[in-house]
């Protein structure tokens, strides 16, 4: 697998790759905000909250509240860094005012209701987290999760036993040597 340190690919034409892409329904603008389809795949327009930039990804809680991560800086119009929560209707969650200083690329929830993020952040909750970090259900940082990777988290999944296990572009996590993913 070649690797880019640093960049992302560049594709046909000098453009870099930076891994996004937009949804665009027929013909109408590409779609920069989350919305929930109906079990029967038609548009909830009752759901209406979305975020001024890219949505990269979402969890929902056991009790229906759904986090979102991404590229934004408001979330239902309020402010919000790159990670924000809804309650199960879709308005913002007012409860849950916890920030990162940058994307958030995925998301999980663990079955105690603690929240895995994982990103190109290295501060979550106020606090230093280099690319990933814990939060308790109400937002505040869970320090027992070892800190950090030196680089970019893209993916995260609790598995049933509870393990955890990441995929990004590190070499490193929790002082550790490893690549690309660690479980």
């Amino acid at each position: 697998m070649h690797k880019w340190p640093g960049r992302s690919p560049r594709r046909a034409g000098g453009r870099q790759d930076r891994g996004r892409r937009r949804l665009r329904d027929s013909g109408g603008p590409a779609a920069r905000q989350s919305w929930p389809a109906e079990c029967g795949g038609s548009l909830d327009a009752a759901f209406t909250s979305g975020a001024n930039f890219y949505v990269y990804c979402l969890a929902v809680q056991a009790d229906g509240r759904i986090l979102v991560g991404g590229d934004f800086t408001a979330l239902a119009g309020q402010p919000r860094g790159h990670l924000g929560r809804l309650n199960a209707d879709g308005s913002l969650d007012t409860t849950f005012t916890t920030d990162a200083s940058a994307w958030v690329y995925c998301l999980a929830v663990q079955t105690d209701g603690k929240i895995l993020a994982g990103g190109s952040f290295t501060t979550l909750a106020g606090q230093t987290r280099s690319y990933i970090g814990r939060l308790y259900p109400d937002g505040s940082l869970d320090a027992t999760l070892a800190n950090g990777a030196d680089a970019l988290i893209r993916a995260c999944v609790v598995q049933a036993d509870g393990k955890i296990v990441v995929g990004g572009e590190f070499t490193t996590l929790a002082g550790q040597p490893h690549s690309d993913s660690a479980g």
